[in-house]
């Protein structure tokens, strides 16, 4: 008899409200392979200000985990679920848990968490500076050009301004662009 290796897959659990760096602490004990994006913050106090490092997602930690780990991530204390639909947990692509990893490690670039919802953009890649190797979309917000991930299980996108200039795009251009360009030629060669 062969047997199967097992195959790991990333997840969001859900996590009690502040308790994502104990229970980090707690599946790390067990060696299960988990991740909790931190961001610096200042928050201020009455009488002081300080830095402070706080989940880039608040109540949700990501596991890797297989059929063997599964039920056992469940049984750390503080963790209540993890992300599903339709009754069942949903995997996350290892290149986005990658994106976001490379997303936290700069620090040159604001990074802005949001649910809302963003309209799609042509797919990128980063070529140079300190997300490099990153692929999201390109997106314009307030008249900005921004790197955006969609972390679609969890229902939200992470993103960052950047040049137009330190990007690869990876797909064409949308058809009805094709389109305008074609129709501009087209006017062009009957003027001629």
């Amino acid at each position: 008899m062969i047997l199967k290796k097992p195959t790991y897959e990333w997840y969001a659990v859900y996590t009690k409200i502040n308790g994502e760096k104990k229970i980090q602490a707690n599946l790390q004990e067990q060696n299960i392979e988990c991740y909790l994006p931190l961001r610096k913050t200042l928050r201020q106090w009455s009488d002081r200000k300080k830095w402070v490092e706080e989940p880039l997602f608040r109540s949700y930690i990501f596991v890797k985990a297989s059929h063997i780990e599964f039920f056992d991530v469940l049984s750390v204390p503080g963790v209540v679920c993890y992300v599903s639909f339709g009754g069942r947990a949903q995997p996350i692509p290892e290149f986005q848990i990658e994106n976001v990893k490379t997303f936290v490690k700069q620090k040159e670039k604001e990074i802005i968490l949001t649910r809302e919802n963003i309209e799609r953009g042509l797919k990128a890649e980063v070529l140079i500076g300190p997300m490099k190797g990153v692929q999201g979309e390109v997106v314009q917000i307030c008249g900005q050009y921004r790197i955006l991930i969609r972390v679609e299980s969890m229902g939200c996108c992470l993103y960052a301004n950047i040049s137009k200039d330190e990007v690869k795009f990876l797909q064409p251009l949308k058809m009805q662009d094709r389109n305008i360009k074609q129709k501009q030629r087209l006017t062009t060669y009957a003027s001629g």
